[in-house]
């Protein structure tokens, strides 16, 4: 089967069989590591140093709390009248 139907000069593909010629941009100059670059390690640390001292706070919250709570439900202390 080497032959082709005949296909109708009005009969257009809706893709294209070729790409169509286009210009290459030119290539992106290399880029130059500068001092901008070095502060987000610095931002991370701080971040880090934020997020160290509020889960310190919550955990001193919290043993507080439990520590109050634990202090009225003892049997000892119950009993006692004033």
């Amino acid at each position: 089967m080497t032959h082709e139907p005949p296909v109708p000069p009005d009969n257009q593909s809706p893709y294209p069989i070729a790409e169509p010629p286009h210009e290459h941009p030119a290539p992106l100059p290399p880029v130059i590591p500068s001092a901008e670059r070095a502060d987000p390690p610095r931002a991370l640390l701080i971040g880090g140093a934020i997020a160290a001292a509020g889960l310190a706070a919550i955990g001193g919250l919290a043993a507080v709390l439990l520590r109050r709570r634990s202090g009225r439900s003892s049997p000892a202390k119950r009993g006692r009248k004033r």
